[in-house]
């Protein structure tokens, strides 16, 4: 990750921002259209984009994201307070990761595994290289 140093002209103050991040390499350890990799607790988190501002939590492993396989290539995805998932997800292998797609229709996200225990989500197919630069972050929880 790369810091952006932005200096305002006016003596020394300066203001740090990160720049988005970069288009992960995907890991050659994870077949991404398959339902195995994706079982189990994971927390997510999405990166801030400024210095000294914590990352914005949305699960963590105390009160994790679920997935289970609802067979090889399909998942049921149960947030941190679910107790019954939706209707399932099929995993489509798409350029170096794998399109969600709800089987009762809604929208479409797009999973890159980073290594076995680390996977970005988009709620897009990523098309752009600024598109990389905001993903959910899923971290395998022990």
């Amino acid at each position: 990750m790369r810091l952006l140093v932005v200096a305002t002209g006016l003596g020394t103050t300066a203001a740090f921002a990160l720049t988005p991040l970069p288009k992960p390499a995907a890991s050659a350890e994870v077949e991404a259209g398959k339902s195995a990799p994706y079982v189990g607790a994971w927390s997510v988190s999405m990166p801030t984009m400024e210095v000294g501002t914590r990352d914005t939590d949305y699960a963590i492993c105390t009160l994790p994201v679920r997935i289970e396989a609802a067979n090889e290539t399909h998942i049921f995805y149960l947030g941190p307070r679910d107790v019954e998932a939706d209707a399932a997800m099929e995993l489509v292998p798409d350029q170096v990761g794998a399109r969600w797609e709800p089987i009762a229709g809604g929208p479409i996200f797009f999973a890159i595994w980073i290594n076995p225990d680390t996977f970005y989500l988009y709620d897009t197919v990523p098309e752009t290289d600024a598109d990389w630069g905001m993903p959910f972050v899923y971290r395998r929880c022990e």
